[in-house]
């Protein structure tokens, strides 16, 4: 087979197409800013100078997909987030727009080519596929709702009133976190449109409040799911051929829900056993991962690394629905020659036969 470029490698690989390598996608935002030299306020506030780090990243790795964004909020500020802006960190909930959960129906959903930082992240997609034209995939932003409607009040208090609310309290409010959440919804699938239309391959829905390492598999099926269900539904009524989910941590126990969401990827973390998943949600959806970010790319070696990618191929590769990726963000001062050693794996070997 002729050597394939890096978006029609990722193409044929979510539709379990034959390709000429492994198809390889690093989560990666600010250590392109890092790379570049950049500072960090100007990478996630000014699309063109996140663009041009994301190019100089690429330029160093090779990776088939490039991702857009730098945080978490810059759909939140579009509901009245205060967030911080600095060059030491990413973007942080500095005061939600809301006192009391009650006050949620006072909220408007955002527009997504004028609130928040929305149009920053849209004008990055756009500027970003005029430079790499039909050669190189981009991912998109996108929070998730369970995570997005956290923000209208802040974490801590969210988890409280869900808590309250699952547990059948006086106190809780059933009908106001649902209605921060449709929302939320509403805001998602509003971006994820405009993301689509700005020139992402693959939208991103990163639900990771939702992680099972902080609710549990019930409250998950309650508050999480059947919105994450609404959003993957409504982008493929838009036209969305490709979209992954992303949770962090240990979700052996919900990966079918992960499966039924309706997403075409799952983005599996380096806390499940890429074995499993194969095994449990490999035929129903392609999976991504899971090469360790910490562990392996921020404190190993290109060698630990290598071994580590030929692992996670071995184990989830065969018959293809799979792409070799990093199962979260890669640190920001990662070294880059263990996320090239990565690259290099996938782009040396086969999708092995089943």
């Amino acid at each position: 087979m002729t050597t394939l470029t890096s978006r029609e490698r990722v193409r044929r690989a979510v539709r379990r197409e034959p390709t000429d390598c492994v198809a390889a996608m690093p989560y990666m935002y600010d250590i392109a800013a890092a790379t570049a030299g950049i500072p960090l306020k100007q990478f996630y506030t000014d699309p063109q100078a996140m663009v041009r780090a994301q190019l100089t990243l690429h330029a160093l790795v090779g990776q088939d997909v490039i991702a857009i964004g730098a945080d978490n909020f810059y759909i939140a500020e579009g509901f009245g987030c205060e967030t911080t802006r600095s060059n030491d960190e990413v973007p942080s909930l500095v005061k939600p727009p809301l006192t009391s959960l009650a006050d949620v129906y006072e909220l408007e959903v955002p527009d997504p080519q004028s609130d928040g930082r929305m149009p920053v992240m849209l004008e990055g997609l756009r500027l970003a596929r005029q430079a790499v034209g039909d050669d190189v995939a981009l991912r998109s932003p996108g929070t998730g709702p369970f995570a997005l409607a956290s923000y209208l009040i802040g974490t801590q208090q969210w988890l409280m009133e869900v808590a309250m609310a699952e547990a059948g309290m006086e106190e809780g409010n059933e009908d106001a976190i649902h209605h921060a959440l449709t929302l939320a919804t509403e805001a998602l699938i509003r971006f994820g449109k405009a993301c689509w239309d700005a020139g992402a391959d693959i939208l991103h829905c990163g639900d990771s409040l939702a992680s099972c390492n902080v609710i549990s598999p019930r409250t998950f099926e309650r508050y999480s799911f059947p919105y994450l269900q609404q959003i993957f539904r409504a982008w493929k009524a838009h036209g969305v051929t490709c979209s992954i989910l992303h949770i962090c941590g240990n979700s052996t126990n919900v990966l079918d829900l992960y499966a039924a969401t309706g997403a075409d990827l799952v983005e599996i973390d380096h806390a499940v056993d890429l074995r499993v998943a194969k095994a449990r949600i490999g035929g129903k959806v392609g999976l991504v991962g899971n090469v360790d970010t910490v562990t392996e790319l921020l404190q190993g070696t290109p060698e630990t690394v290598r071994a580590s990618a030929q692992r996670c191929i071995d184990q989830a590769g065969v018959g293809g629905g799979f792409l070799l990726g990093s199962g979260c963000i890669v640190p920001r001062y990662a070294p880059l020659a263990n996320v090239r050693a990565m690259v290099e794996v996938a782009h040396s070997r086969p999708y092995p036969a089943g």
